[in-house]
């Protein structure tokens, strides 16, 4: 991709993440992130085609991103597992909340698709810190309390708290 080309899809991405995701913009229109972002409503199509075009790619980069992150508190095998698990659903809650307006414009099956390997990292996590545990359906379980529906019925910090003391129950009193 020429370097002008990826300067503009860099610059569309956070200027409609933001607007989206941060101000809670959800009914921003092209225009408004074209202007925003300083290139012409034609780039903006033709790099992302429609508004779910560009929704679905703010969603990639900002899991993309986020997936490295998680990938490394998983892997940091110097703290025990139990504190590992209860980082990474945080990671991933922390995420989560900030995408929930894309996660509510997105069809059903991206969810699917794009949590999957989240929740088998989880899965692999808890059978490490609890051999004996059901792990794929303990993380499908956790992953099922980050829903959009459960996130507008309470509030933020009462979901996030909510989750990590499941999470850390879920895993026993000896282990996290």
């Amino acid at each position: 991709m020429r370097a002008d080309a990826e300067r503009n899809r860099t610059a569309i991405l956070a200027v409609a993440g933001r607007l989206i995701c941060e101000e809670q913009r959800v009914d921003v229109s092209m225009d408004e992130i074209a202007a925003a972002a300083a290139v012409g409503k034609g780039t903006l199509f033709r790099r992302f085609t429609d508004r779910e075009g560009l929704i679905r790619a703010v969603f990639d980069d900002r899991t993309c991103r986020a997936w490295d992150r998680a990938r490394d508190i998983a892997a940091d095998t110097a703290v025990p597992a139990g504190d590992r698990i209860v980082a990474y659903v945080a990671a991933v809650f922390d995420l989560c909340s900030g995408l929930q307006p894309l996660l509510r414009a997105l069809p059903e099956g991206c969810h699917a698709r794009t949590w999957g390997p989240w929740q088998a990292l989880l899965a692999e996590l808890i059978a490490e810190a609890a051999p004996e545990a059901d792990a794929e359906f303990l993380a499908l379980a956790v992953f099922a309390c980050l829903r959009p529906e459960i996130t507008a019925a309470i509030s933020g910090p009462r979901h996030r708290a909510g989750v990590l003391a499941l999470t850390a129950r879920l895993l026993g009193p000896d282990r996290s």
